[in-house]
């Protein structure tokens, strides 16, 4: 079956929180949670842009940086990120953990 070229792909708002760090998704409340399920899911350019500017404006507020959209599908009652990288975000990566850079950190007396 051929795809429809203007068929949008779901995408979800992304980014870190300013103050821990920590990987954040823009929910439809305007908040930023943690949990990619919380997260608005929109799926045309229109609804997209509007999201994009959202996270623009909560960039100049410094409550996040770095806010990009991902391409998500939904499985069941959950929302699973297309590219290996975002799913690995949304799961808390890095994949390696604190633990291994902290073995690696010299020491503090």
């Amino acid at each position: 079956m051929k795809r429809d070229a203007k068929a949008a792909i779901p995408q979800v708002l992304t980014a870190n929180d300013l103050h821990s760090g920590l990987v954040v998704f823009r929910t439809p409340a305007g908040e930023w949670s943690t949990h990619i399920n919380a997260a608005e899911v929109v799926d045309t350019p229109e609804a997209a842009a509007v999201l994009t500017e959202a996270g623009a404006e909560d960039e100049r507020r410094n409550l996040v940086v770095g806010a990009y959209l991902v391409n998500v599908k939904r499985e069941e009652d959950a929302i699973v990120p297309l590219v290996l990288r975002e799913a690995i975000r949304a799961a808390g990566g890095p994949t390696a953990g604190t633990s291994v850079a902290l073995a690696h950190a010299p020491s503090v007396s």
